[in-house]
């Protein structure tokens, strides 16, 4: 093996330990504690927050996610009309940049092992200090199965936690329970294993 490839492989090594040492250690704390300063916030006025998590990397923001915002907005409306006070609530799996996606690869490839149980966390704190509330996560593709590693850390608060998922990736087992709503479109070649059409999208 050449020195210069030595070097490379040895920077690539690296940098891929940065990044996973910058998300345990920086990005999951900073990022849970202003979601959860968002959280409280809502919960002064709301007797049910949605909890709102993008496809993809989690990064697109709610008002420019056209592929499910349409969907949080008529479930938001369902449960005013029921005469609830809602507010939606994102939360950002990671940040828009080459770096911080290649630092979160691993919570992607893992099923989000650690920053699952941060956001759950974060929303059990969020029910001690509202335990009048109602919580509904609601996630797509990438998202439902970070909603979904959640939902096993939250089993305890059946009564205040809910989930909608759509489109989780093939490769997830969905977590059983009543209080989850899983959702496919035939239509995605991702959530329903078609490797040909995925390998021709990549």
């Amino acid at each position: 093996m050449s020195k210069r490839t030595k070097i490379l492989i040895g920077s690539v090594v690296v940098f891929l330990l940065l990044s996973f040492f910058w998300f345990d250690s920086v990005f999951l704390k900073y990022n849970g504690e202003s979601f959860e300063k968002e959280l409280m916030k809502a919960g002064e006025n709301s007797d049910v927050v949605i909890i709102f998590n993008s496809g993809g990397w989690g990064t697109v923001p709610f008002d420019q996610a056209f592929d499910f915002n349409p969907i949080i907005n008529e479930t938001k409306q369902i449960i005013e009309s029921k005469n609830y006070k809602v507010s939606i609530v994102q939360y950002y799996r990671t940040k828009e940049n080459f770096f911080a996606k290649i630092a979160s690869l691993r919570e992607l490839l893992f099923n989000f092992p650690d920053s699952s149980k941060v956001f759950a966390n974060r929303i059990d704190d969020f029910l001690k200090n509202n335990p009048n509330d109602k919580v509904i996560m609601a996630g797509l593709s990438n998202g439902a199965s970070f909603v979904d590693a959640a939902m096993n850390d939250l089993k305890d608060k059946k009564n205040n936690v809910w989930a909608i998922e759509l489109g989780a990736p093939f490769w997830k087992k969905n977590t059983k329970s009543d209080n989850i709503i899983a959702l496919n479109n035939q239509a995605d070649v991702l959530a329903n294993g078609k490797l040909g059409q995925i390998i021709l999208s990549l």
